[in-house]
Parts: C-alpha cells; structure tokens; sequence
C-alpha cells in the first residue's frame, strides 16, 4: 500500500519504508544504527560489537535485520565484513517523517 504524503505525489511511503522503521523499532538495532550513522564511516562487525557491547552472534542477527530493510549496506574484505549506513534509505525516512508533521 502506498500512501501519498504530497499533493505532487513526489513523496510515498511504501512498504520497503514500513520495513525500514519496523528494523529501527529495536532499541539495539536502533543504537547501532545511530552508531554508524554517528561514525560517518564504514566499521567492520567487530568495532560494532564492541562500541555497542553486544555479542558477535547476537549483533550479527540485528546487522542482517538492518542490512534487509535497507538501512545499512555492508562489504567483506577478506575475513571482516564492513557495514556503513545508507545515505539514500535515511534520507527518505527523514523526508517521510518530516512531510507528514
């Protein structure tokens, strides 16, 4: 379901949007997000892990969780994998959020 937020159309909330915030709706994947997003540079898993004292196994299931919804993009490099945020995912949340206040 797509919900027009401006009479031009320009801005939709779809469902890849609902995904999105549902992933931010966990408090430790809510702090890892803003972890990245504060970073302002990729962090390899075991940074994260250890900024936001969360466990390898356990912190690789929220990564994922945040990976799917579009919210953070990740990179292996040998035996690391790198996570970043997505700009452009983050840029629309905003502008949703923003729109319909």
């Amino acid at each position: 379901m797509k919900i027009s937020l401006q009479p031009t159309g320009a801005l939709q909330a779809s469902d890849r949007h609902a995904e999105a915030f549902k992933a931010l709706s966990h408090l430790t994947r809510l702090q890892v997000f803003f972890l990245l997003a504060a970073a302002g540079r990729e962090l390899a898993a075991g940074e994260i892990a250890a900024a936001a004292n969360v466990p390898g196994p356990t912190l690789s299931r929220h990564l994922d969780i945040l990976r799917r919804s579009g919210l953070v993009t990740s990179r292996r490099e040998e035996r690391y994998i790198y996570y970043t945020v997505a700009p452009e995912m983050a840029s629309e949340l905003v502008r949703l959020l923003v729109a319909c206040c």
